[in-house]
Order: structure tokens, then sequence, then C-alpha cells
């Protein structure tokens, strides 16, 4: 995701940098375009903006290794609000984002902004296939968006576990026809980023917590990518 978001700055026209110590093989095919600064410290000296999008479990970390930069931070990952606050702590420039929608290589992805420099931020992205949206709290939207879209999917490979070890899938599958694709579609993403998505339901969980409703949805949801 973070690379398709830098090539929509880049075809917007903005220079765009990234740093390479550390990082895997992979991640240097995927960032081949953008400019390479070595490293985070030299990074931040060259840059106005620096955009974090990584796993939410790295979010505060990579907020942390940048604490200091006087720029623009946006933080578009998926995060609870409560987990938004405690980076725009470390940052008073922050502006609070929230990617819906698949890498926005084609159109159909937007990015939700919050802060006093949302508006700057849209601006970077205008008119690309990373549609811009300034509203009052993007991570709050990221969460419950992704509570029913990650969430349900979840559900869906839990459902079927349960009626594989029951003996009746096929059942199930022949009861639930209008669920093949959405079944189908939650198996192929979890085989490759489910990983990613433990964290994701577990800031959705906390967020549930925060304003009063159940927080076990969500929580179960961790276990299921957790086990795939």
């Amino acid at each position: 995701m973070g690379a398709s978001v830098g090539r929509v700055l880049q075809g917007n026209g903005h220079e765009v940098l990234w740093a390479s110590e550390g990082r895997s093989a992979a991640t240097h095919e995927r960032a081949q375009a953008f400019r390479d600064a070595s490293s985070i410290r030299e990074l931040v000296r060259e840059v106005d903006v620096v955009f974090s999008v990584c796993p939410p479990h790295a979010a505060l970390d990579v907020a942390r290794a940048v604490q200091g930069f006087d720029g623009i931070y946006v933080d578009g990952n998926a995060i609870s609000p409560m987990r938004a606050r405690e980076v725009a702590a470390l940052h008073p420039r922050f502006v609070d984002g929230g990617i819906v929608g698949g890498p926005p290589d084609e159109p159909g992805t937007t990015l939700y902004l919050s802060g006093a420099e949302a508006a700057t931020i849209a601006a970077l992205c205008s008119g690309s296939n990373l549609e811009p949206r300034v509203i009052v709290d993007a991570s709050a939207v990221k969460m419950v968006y992704a509570a029913w879209s990650k969430g349900t999917a979840a559900m869906l490979l839990a459902i079927r576990e349960v009626a594989q070890r029951l003996g009746v899938e096929e059942e199930w599958r022949l009861a639930t026809p209008e669920l093949a694709e959405p079944l189908a579609r939650a198996e192929r993403a979890s085989a490759t980023k489910g990983w990613r998505w433990i964290g994701e339901m577990e800031e959705i969980a906390e967020t549930f917590a925060a304003v009063g409703q159940p927080a076990g949805f969500h929580r179960a949801a961790a276990e299921v990518y957790r086990a795939s």
C-alpha cells in the first residue's frame, strides 16, 4: 500500500523519498522508483511531509522513530482514534489518515484526512486515484469500515472451519450459495494479508470498547487471522 501511495504522489508531480536502511529486498524492489535517502535521519532532513503506511502494530514505533520532525506527519494506518491521539502527541503537525479500499493503482480508493493541515495533504492527492476526503475523524471511519469488511470476512472463515470440523461443509455451501464468492475472497486475502489484520482487529476491538460496545467480536476475528 505504501508504494502505491508513493506512486500516486509521484504521479501528481511530487518527489517521493524513502529510507532503505534495514529494509528487505522486496521493499527495495517496490520502492525502486523513489529516491533513496538511505536512513530515516537523512530522510526527515529533506522532506516536508512524512507518510506512515505500515501494519497497525508498528504505527507508534514509526512515529517515535521520526519524533522531532517539524513537517507534517500523516498517519495513514488502521489504528484506533485513541492510538491516533498517541501519535498526535508525538507530532505537533499531525494529520490523521485512513485509507479505505485497495492500493490506489486504479480508481476507487479513498484517503480520509483529519486535522488542522488535512487540506494541505488533500491537495497533494487531488485528481488522483487516491481520492482525498477531509472529515472530522479519519481513524474512526477506518475502524468502522474495517469492522465490517474484515470482521465479516473473519466470521466467514470461522464458520467454514466449524462446518468442516462438523462434517457439514458441503451442505452449508449448498444452503448459502451467496457466500461462495465472499468466502473465496476472504480465503485469498487471509492467506497473504491475514497477519497484517491481527493488529487491525485488535485496534477495532479497543475502539468498540471505548464507546461501550462489545469488543469480543473483533478480538475473536484477530484470533481467526492469527490462525490463518
